[in-house]
């Protein structure tokens, strides 16, 4: 075994070495089981760091068709599309529908983007489309990305994306769905097709596409994913329609809830534990009949409560003992209901939790508001968005979260009863100590309410929030974006971390936190429109926000430095909640659905979590050169030669492919460096795993040759002084003489 000389730790040893207990370097695989540094791990991030802008995109280059389509008014949406056909990468794509107001009335498309760089990859239902009728999307539609067809194993599989149809120009015309596949005939250039159209199949002999009665163009909507049967073929939920993988409508022709003139987003989980997915609507739990192709109504949804069906948007999640027995792990249906299906800000809606069976447990609470002596519409609750849940507080039980007209708030059932709360969440807090509130509004705050964030959200007054764990403390993060601002929340206080201009005119779009660039770290991707109303400038909860600025297209946000917690790189549709999908798009079969709340770190609705990852692991690359004596002969023949490393990821954290490698070489001690070459590695490396990296180099017969990975720093790394190597003397020594 060669020398390596004595160390302290491994960032000490050379090359593909580590430090053993005798505090010598040995090389990894001495002995074979030791393949990679237990110990790497990061340090817990701070609680306020602020992100910079990884990557945006404002609208296409001047003289593109496409480019005033260039507003967002739908929820982006993240996940591998497979686009190079090499299941070793990790290379996830934005997914989102961009419009135009310049055509009469707002007119959308649907296009794709490089999670990495905010570049562009596919686009279609634009202008230059040639089949633009029959692929133009709804201008606001949300959408659902999930493996349709079974194929995301192989390496030539993709996932589907499936969202509305604009069926004409006319804002008044109902939709339909429609679903697009990747197309990689040409790998070089992946491209979108439509896949189907939703369509009642068989009738007559024909096919009939189905318009969906209560939707139109300003519906804001979209469809989920889930597997309801059980035969490994996912269906497409939209409200109480379902459809099949092909897009063959299986339930009777039926009505969306026409609601505030958006839609309301479809939620299903298995809320009972029978084995068998249920549509969990502000009206009662559903069972999906699959021989009578219906729902069904569940008979212990029997509600005493009139105002426990009031139509609103739902979350699921476990908020204490409520259920019956109290062992059951039984969830409870947060509903945000606006006070009626018509689209009225100027009114206020209501929060509510209740049981399975329709048992209310708190609320209904009025959407917290105030009048502040100037705007009108502040003397309402507004409607209310799409609801989260997590552990805000970090007392070990969930709350809820809502943004509204006025107000982005959080409620928890320990704020019940004069904050001394309720016996079914044995030790919940409500601690308002730190709470501040604007001077317009008297406290203390109303029973049930643990802070309340003055926002601006007076055009859709329902829009929706994402949730996470930024710095791994146990206590959720709240992510919103209403008209003006992105603003991260501290989860106990209310407090604003972060904020930065994000205009919109809002709909029920949120932002999406995910690992969005294949690293295996956590980014914040939020759209933005330009056509929202006045704001002020700064941000009043945050001076640091800097000057608003009425924005298009959408940012990418990320700590600079890579300290926040890794995240999934996949947030497939509106209803997010970790366990209906695998990181690749792949649907898990009815049985097999994992329940969100019964699992250890979730219990939650809307927050992205680390996955088969740990909060604090981190990666640590070394990297040594390969045999030079080929480059000899490169030197003296000017023939350009690969030169090869091998790079290791050594550290407990999976390490992306992409990295950089460079290759760089001097002649004599004190000769300066110049790049040989540079690669990058072809494949994601786990923990233990090496890949081999070469380029091609012309070096000098004296050159001493050095290679680096990651020399941008790119990656957080364990032991950084091994991510360097060298040649241990020069490519062509002198023979002996």
């Amino acid at each position: 075994m060669p020398d390596l000389g004595t160390c302290q730790d491994s960032g000490d040893c050379p090359g593909d070495s580590y430090c053993d207990s005798d505090k010598t370097c040995v090389p990894y695989g001495v002995p074979p089981e030791v393949t990679f540094d237990p110990t790497c791990a990061r340090e817990s991030p701070p609680p306020n760091i602020t992100p910079a802008v990884k990557c945006e995109w404002t609208g296409p280059p001047a003289g593109d068709p496409t480019a005033g389509y260039v507003h967002v008014y739908s929820s982006p949406f993240v996940a591998n599309l497979n686009l190079r056909q090499d299941l070793a990468r990790l290379e996830p794509s934005i997914v989102l529908t961009t419009f135009t107001t310049e055509v009469g009335n707002r007119t959308g498309m649907l296009r794709v983007f490089d999670g990495r760089t905010c570049q562009e990859q596919m686009r279609i239902g634009g202008p230059d489309d040639p089949e633009v009728e029959l692929n133009r999307p709804a201008y606001g539609t949300q959408w659902a990305i999930g493996d349709l067809n079974g194929d995301v194993g192989a390496s030539t599989g993709h996932p589907e994306i499936v969202g509305l149809h604009r069926t004409s120009l006319s804002t008044s015309d109902p939709l339909n769905l429609i679903a697009f596949r990747v197309d990689s005939s040409v790998p070089s250039s992946p491209k979108l097709v439509r896949l189907w159209l939703g369509r009642l199949c068989g009738q007559g002999g024909a096919d009939t596409v189905v318009p969906i009665a209560n939707s139109s163009n300003s519906a804001n909507f979209g469809p989920g994913i889930w597997d309801l049967d059980d035969d490994g073929k996912p269906e497409i939920v939209l409200d109480q329609l379902v459809f099949d993988s092909s897009g063959c409508l299986l339930s009777s022709p039926a009505e969306v809830t026409r609601y505030l003139d958006h839609g309301v987003i479809t939620t299903v989980a298995d809320v009972d534990h029978d084995g068998k997915p249920e549509l969990v609507r502000h009206d009662g739990v559903y069972a999906w009949d699959g021989a009578g192709k219906r729902w069904q109504l569940e008979p212990y949804f029997a509600p005493a409560d009139p105002a426990a069906t009031k139509p609103g948007h739902v979350a699921v999640a476990d908020f204490g003992d409520f259920a019956s027995p109290v062992t059951s792990r039984t969830p409870e249906i947060v509903v945000i209901s606006a006070a009626s299906t018509a689209f009225a800000p100027s009114s206020s809606g209501t929060a509510r939790l209740m049981t399975i069976t329709g048992q209310i447990v708190l609320g209904p609470i009025e959407l917290f508001h105030a009048f502040d002596g100037t705007n009108e519409i502040t003397r309402h609750g507004g409607h209310g968005g799409p609801p989260t849940a997590a552990d805000f507080d970090g007392d070990g039980f969930v709350e809820f979260a809502a943004a509204a007209n006025q107000f982005y708030t959080v409620y928890d059932p320990d704020c019940l009863n004069a904050g001394t709360g309720v016996a079914q969440r044995p030790g919940g807090q409500c601690d308002r100590s730190e709470v501040t509130l604007p001077a317009f509004v008297t406290p203390p705050l109303p029973d049930g309410i643990l802070w309340a964030r003055q926002s601006q959200d007076y055009s859709s007054s329902e829009t929706g929030s994402s949730v996470f764990d930024f710095n791994g403390d146990g206590r959720a993060e709240a992510v919103y974006r209403d008209e003006c601002y992105l603003r991260v929340y501290d989860g106990k206080t209310g407090k604003v971390i972060y904020s930065a201009p994000a205009s919109s005119g809002t709909g029920q779009e949120l932002p999406v936190i995910v690992d969005v660039g294949g690293t295996f770290t956590t980014q914040i991707v939020v759209a933005r429109a330009g056509n929202g109303g006045s704001c002020p400038s700064p941000d009043p909860l945050n001076s640091a926000s800097g000057q608003f600025v009425k924005s298009t297209g959408f940012q990418v946000l990320s700590d600079p430095r890579d300290r926040w917690v890794p995240s999934r790189p996949i947030w497939n549709q509106h209803a997010y909640s970790v366990t209906n999908v695998g990181d690749r798009g792949e649907i898990p079969r009815a049985s097999q659905v994992l329940s969100n709340w019964e699992q250890p770190g979730l219990n939650n609705f809307r927050q992205n979590v680390q996955g088969a990852l740990g909060k604090l692991l981190l990666a640590d690359f070394t990297v040594e050169l390969s045999d030079l004596g080929a480059l000899c002969h490169a030197a003296f023949s000017e023939i350009p030669t690969q030169i090869s490393a091998k790079v290791c990821n050594r550290g407990t954290n999976p390490a992306p492919s992409g990295v950089l490698v460079s290759f760089s070489a001097r002649s004599g001690a004190d000769a300066g460096t110049r790049l040989l070459c540079e690669a990058t590695t072809p494949t994601i490396l786990n923990p233990g795993e090496c890949t081999m990296v070469s380029c091609a180099a012309t070096p000098s017969e004296n050159d001493e040759v050095f290679v680096v990975v990651d020399p941008n720093h790119a990656i957080q790394d364990c032991h950084p002084n091994s991510n360097t190597s060298s040649g241990t003397s020069v490519i062509c020594p002198p023979g002996p003489s």
